[in-house]
């Protein structure tokens, strides 16, 4: 009698056993669902706060999904600036896409920094989202919040988002009013000798730069207002409201290795202090310079 009863526990612990996990695999089984994925083939471009027409993002995306992009209703893009609020700027349609080299559909978008203008507002400095969202047929959607790291890298590269951080490079020729304060150096500590920074505005020059403790004026006018002497000091040039253009470059004199001058910008008012540019001076550093001001 002892011996069928422990068979029969057997049996039953056994059968326990089993129906668990089985249970656990039809659970799995009857909740699970196949979702759909943006693969980012390719991203290149950029976005300049002054040089708003010419700036773009460009993308080349293909879908994935259980039905190998046949489950695509549209793919919506909306952008965003610094965490605002989104607006919808395009949709792509399946008409949109063409079959790539691997079977799915692909399809190459460009949003230029004038559409995202028209649609939102931002800054030099700001950074815009382009989010995508895939609507299927049959109800569903998938964007950047569905999906985890293992998707936003490695062979999908699905992020469904692409942020971009609007530039500040003046390179349109176009005058910033503010305060620019120079800080000039020179190594040897005797001054420059001939070098300058020519600094135009509405075609005025005005030359900055370091005299020389030796004498002699290279044949040009200084600006004054410069504090400190030969080794270090500063100056500050006001671009006033209205002014229409500007350009800034470094012309070479003698013993050009021995300068170093940076660029500080702030609004008229003294608000908005930052750098504008760093790093000038030296051997073959002559000619115009790219000011970059967030405003």
């Amino acid at each position: 009698m002892k011996k069928i009863l422990s068979i029969i526990g057997v049996v039953s612990l056994l059968f326990t056993s089993c129906q668990e996990p089985d249970n656990l695999i039809n659970d799995v089984l009857d909740n699970y669902k196949t979702g759909a994925v943006l693969r980012t083939i390719s991203t290149s471009g950029e976005f300049n706060y002054y040089a708003i027409s010419t700036s773009a993002f460009t993308a080349t995306i293909e879908a994935h999904d259980v039905e190998d992009g046949g489950l695509m209703q549209d793919v919506q893009i909306f952008v965003s600036a610094d965490g605002g609020s989104e607006a919808l700027v395009r949709t792509l349609t399946p008409s949109d896409f063409a079959t790539g080299p691997t079977g799915l559909p692909r399809s190459t978008f460009t949003i230029t920094l004038s559409e995202v203008a028209n649609a939102i507002s931002f800054s030099g400095g700001s950074t815009v989202s382009i989010r995508l969202q895939y609507n299927l047929t049959n109800g569903e959607s998938y964007s950047s919040n569905d999906v985890s790291g293992s998707m936003t890298g490695s062979y999908f590269a699905s992020p469904y988002k692409y942020n971009l951080i609007v530039g500040c490079f003046v390179v349109d020729g176009s005058a910033v009013p503010g305060i620019y304060t120079f800080t000039l150096t020179d190594s040897y500590g005797d001054g420059w000798q001939g070098s300058y920074i020519s600094f135009v505005i509405d075609g005025v020059e005005k030359q900055i730069g370091i005299s020389s403790y030796w004498g002699g004026t290279y044949g040009l006018s200084l600006e004054p207002g410069y504090s400190g002497n030969y080794s270090a000091g500063s100056i500050s040039v006001e671009v006033p409201a209205g002014a229409q253009t500007m350009s800034m470059g470094f012309n070479l004199g003698a013993y050009p290795g021995e300068t170093g001058w940076s660029v500080n910008y702030s609004e008229l008012d003294g608000s908005n202090s930052q750098s504008a540019f760093s790093g000038g001076g030296g051997y073959g550093s002559d000619g115009l310079v790219t000011l970059s001001i967030c405003r």
